[in-house]
């Protein structure tokens, strides 16, 4: 039973400090994306909970394989890290247990929800393992599996995996937020990210140029000038120091075109 009690406390301490970072926004986006789109309540419903269980999954996969490096950094939660690290096999069995559970749901609902479990699993673990630690690579990776997240709410229609490609946009520009933020810590303890290699300055012009393109993108791929509104995010100023209030500041520009994207697919005008 103390087994049990370990990874369901395992579970909650990783979604919860998610949370607290403010990084768990795929689930909302999944969400309105299916409102929008007006799926079946039900379908909404199953596939809801299924982003939220996935959600854990991935930042558990993460977790899982920073046990070390968040054990060395003074930025990170160390109540839930060093509980993790006396945990090990309950955070494991965790692990295995809820990813054994999605595959089941996934199994029994679609082809769609098979494909983001597997998707997920593949560049989640690649990417806390090994990728995260190399230069650009960092980026495209986790573009990726902002993108994939997101898959779950996917429509059956093209206009989807459209939004998608802006979504991947999307994360590789909070990642590049991220690893600006983290770059001091990072480049102490010898980890190679994108901010170390080009130096945060230079890694600041990397995340102005993949707003400007997604703009570009929204604009001519989507044909919608909300997208455009993603513009006042590249001169926002970037640092180390500065990084989480910028990062809130894209998150409330990025969200506000969302919004306005859909509710020009919910009027058809998309």
């Amino acid at each position: 039973m103390s087994g049990l009690t370990a990874a369901l406390t395992i579970l909650w301490q990783s979604f919860a400090y998610r949370i607290r970072m403010r990084e768990a926004n795929n689930l909302a986006v999944t969400v309105s994306m299916m409102v929008a789109f007006a799926l079946p309540w039900g379908d909404v419903l199953y596939r809801t909970a299924y982003a939220l269980l996935l959600n854990i999954y991935v930042y558990l996969i993460n977790d899982y394989c920073d046990i070390q490096v968040d054990l060395a950094s003074d930025k990170k939660d160390q109540v839930k890290t060093r509980y993790m690290a006396q945990h090990r096999h309950a955070a494991l069995g965790a692990l295995l247990g809820l990813g054994a559970l999605l595959l089941a749901g996934a199994l029994w609902h679609s082809r769609l929800l098979l494909l983001t479990f597997a998707a997920n699993t593949v560049l989640i673990t690649v990417y806390s393992a090994w990728l995260k630690r190399v230069p650009l690579v960092d980026l495209v990776l986790m573009a990726l599996a902002g993108g994939s997240m997101t898959m779950v709410g996917l429509p059956g229609q093209p206009l989807g995996w459209y939004l998608i490609g802006l979504l991947c946009l999307l994360s590789a520009a909070y990642e590049a937020i991220q690893v600006i933020r983290d770059e001091p810590t990072d480049r102490e303890h010898g980890v190679r990210t994108t901010a170390v290699l080009l130096g945060a300055r230079w890694a600041s012009w990397v995340f102005r140029g993949i707003m400007v393109g997604a703009a570009a993108y929204g604009h001519l791929v989507l044909g919608s000038p909300v997208v455009l509104g993603l513009l006042l995010a590249a001169p926002l100023p970037l640092s180390p120091r500065r990084a989480s209030r910028t990062w809130d500041m894209v998150r409330v520009i990025g969200g506000l075109v969302w919004l306005g994207l859909l509710l020009q697919i919910f009027l058809g005008d998309l």
